[in-house]
Formats: structure tokens, C-alpha cells, sequence
């Protein structure tokens, strides 16, 4: 992937999670068995996030990793 795409893509990406961060805090006040369901949907939106969006990239730009080396760990 072109570069400047993926950083593009991982700006993005970032505005995405911090989205999803921000449900999470209003989602928690909802009732227990309302909020579990809602937060497991949410759970899954944030590793299809992680896993199928961003850590591909990160895998060829490692320079990029958002994390630092948390994701370059095991993959030298």
C-alpha cells in the first residue's frame, strides 16, 4: 500500500477508535443487560478495527505502528 494512504487510512482509523472509545463511556450507563449486548457489538467493531484494518498496514509500514512495537513483536 502507497504510503501516504496508509497513513491516511491509520488517521482515520484513529478518529474511528476514539469514536468507539466514546460509546463505550455511554454505553456503560446503560441497564446491564441492554449494555452487555451493545458492548459486545462494539467489541467486535473495535477488532475488526485493530485486527482486519489497521494491523495490516502496520505489518508493512512498522514504522507506523500507533503502538510503538506492540504489534512488530514476533514479526521481525
Amino acid at each position: 500500500m502507497d504510503r501516504h494512504i496508509a497513513e491516511s487510512l491509520l488517521a482515520i482509523y484513529e478518529r474511528m477508535g476514539a469514536s468507539m472509545n466514546e460509546a463505550n463511556g455511554l454505553l456503560r450507563q446503560l441497564p446491564e443487560e441492554e449494555r452487555r449486548e451493545h458492548l459486545r457489538a462494539l467489541g467486535t467493531m473495535m477488532q475488526d478495527l485493530w485486527l482486519n484494518l489497521q494491523l495490516p498496514i502496520v505489518r508493512e509500514h512498522r514504522d507506523l505502528d500507533p503502538d510503538g512495537t506492540r504489534y512488530r513483536r514476533g514479526r521481525e
